[in-house]
């Protein structure tokens, strides 16, 4: 059986749909897996994003998952500041991910045309298994 001990968990602060992290959660309550929820501040965001914070993702969560799912969790919140990609393969290999999961959502096909969805670059970039939950 897949051993999956740690988890990540790529998450987008800015959404008004963070649906998929409590997916992730039942997943690594599934695996009895620490999971991990990152979010990486873009570049371009400015030094006083106010996002760039551990407790900014944790007070995100608790707004919209319940105490009793999260409480039954193993988490760490974590942030970094760069290109998503290259931070999440970079935190992967610094913390000995076992599974990435993002949550997709379904865009217009002539975005999909012009853009590369946030999602797409992480299947692309990390090598590990990746699994993709869509938002509601």
């Amino acid at each position: 059986m897949l051993k999956i001990k740690k988890i990540l968990f790529a998450i987008d602060l800015d959404s008004k749909d963070i649906s998929p992290a409590e997916g992730a959660l039942k997943v690594a309550q599934m695996f009895d897996s620490e999971i991990h929820f990152l979010y990486v501040n873009d570049i371009h965001a400015g030094f006083r994003h106010p996002t760039d914070r551990e407790d900014a993702v944790a007070l995100r969560l608790k707004e919209e998952i319940s105490d009793e799912l999260l409480s039954a969790s193993r988490i760490v919140y974590a942030v970094a500041k760069g290109d998503l990609a290259d931070e999440i393969v970079k935190y992967c290999k610094d913390n000995e991910i076992d599974l990435v999961i993002v949550g997709h959502k379904n865009r217009p096909r002539i975005y999909g045309k012009v853009f590369d969805s946030p999602d797409i670059k992480i299947v692309e970039a990390v090598n590990l298994p990746v699994l993709v939950i869509p938002n509601k």
